[in-house]
């Protein structure tokens, strides 16, 4: 059992909570957004909270390398560029597939920022310090995602915040929600209901992995971290999820959630990604459009960012722009 490693601020917290008036009327259920969205530029999203932790521990190791996998279009492996640049260390990503004829996207603001790309078609999620090594430095291997107990403790923050933020006249939901890939961040924020006292259900909508194996991820990650550090908690018996939104990558995108992202923009100015919270989102609505009362009278999404997700997708969505209608402003009646 050990202290968790020094927390470094890297995030822009704490995050704004924002009702969406207009959907909250036409689901006739409140529905707030938390924008984690906004804990950065180009750190922004959920990520940068669990690089809190991960990026701490490293530096706390010597570390001169941080190194981290995902696919093409992974927020994480830009998070952790920019992360990198912003301190001075070096950033080696393994990227899940072929060396692109063109940039775009999160892989092109990580080559911006610095970072060493290298291509593995057949990767899986482990990956050793070896790809570091390489180059003479010192590594620090990031779980892809930020995923495990380390990187959690970003979510029970999240929690601490979000708890502070009801304390001092912030809505108290019945439930929040939020996407899930690996589970980590669902899993942080259940611990952190037990630590903080975080009011109402915690709901995640997994988007890349089965209900089943998220289930398993948030459970060993909460046992993890209470025998790693000693939290006085206990494992959740019930974990609530969203099921059947998953899909994996840009092309799993299906014209009804970049058209779902299209009306939220217009409807609220608020804009999801394709990958990631366009279909957790989804699941949200969806839920509350079968049965307003599903999750109680007052909601939060957490928005986990992903924003430049979006560009790989630029013909698709412009294709879309004649098929979506404005919906008449005030101005124009």
């Amino acid at each position: 059992m050990s202290a968790p490693p020094a927390r470094l601020e890297l995030a822009l917290a704490p995050t704004p909570i924002l009702k969406l008036d207009r959907l909250s009327r036409r689901l006739g259920v409140e529905v707030h957004v938390k924008r984690d969205d906004l804990t950065g530029l180009l750190e922004s999203g959920n990520k940068v909270r669990k690089l809190e932790f991960l990026v701490g521990e490293a530096l706390q190791q010597g570390a001169d390398t941080l190194i981290t996998c995902g696919p093409p279009d992974s927020n994480g492996c830009r998070a952790v560029a920019a992360v990198a640049a912003r301190l001075g260390l070096h950033a080696v990503l393994a990227i899940r597939g072929e060396r692109p004829a063109v940039y775009d996207g999160n892989l092109l603001l990580a080559r911006l920022l610095g970072a060493d790309t290298r291509y593995h078609p057949e990767l899986g999620p482990e990956l050793g310090p070896e790809l570091a090594v390489a180059r003479g430095g010192r590594p620090y291997v990031i779980p892809e995602s930020g995923a495990g107990e380390l990187g959690a403790l970003g979510y029970i923050e999240c929690a601490v915040e979000l708890s502070e933020q009801i304390h001092h006249g912030a809505p108290r939901f019945d439930t929040i929600v939020i996407t899930s890939g690996s589970g980590g961040s669902h899993a942080g924020l259940l611990m952190g209901k037990q630590l903080a006292g975080l009011p109402g259900e915690i709901v995640s909508v997994p988007v890349t992995a089965p209900a089943e194996r998220v289930r398993e991820a948030i459970v060993r990650t909460v046992g993890a971290a209470i025998q790693r550090f000693g939290f006085a908690i206990e494992v959740p018996k019930a974990i609530h999820l969203l099921d059947g939104y998953q899909g994996a990558g840009p092309a799993a995108a299906t014209d009804e959630e970049l058209g779902a992202i299209v009306t939220l923009a217009r409807e609220e100015g608020l804009l999801l990604d394709p990958i990631y919270t366009a279909k957790g989102f989804r699941g949200l609505v969806e839920t509350l459009a079968r049965d307003p009362k599903a999750l109680g009278q007052r909601v939060c999404f957490i928005h986990t960012g992903g924003l430049f997700g979006l560009f790989p997708l630029r013909d698709r969505l412009s294709r879309l722009q004649g098929e979506v209608q404005p919906k008449a402003s005030r101005a124009d009646t």
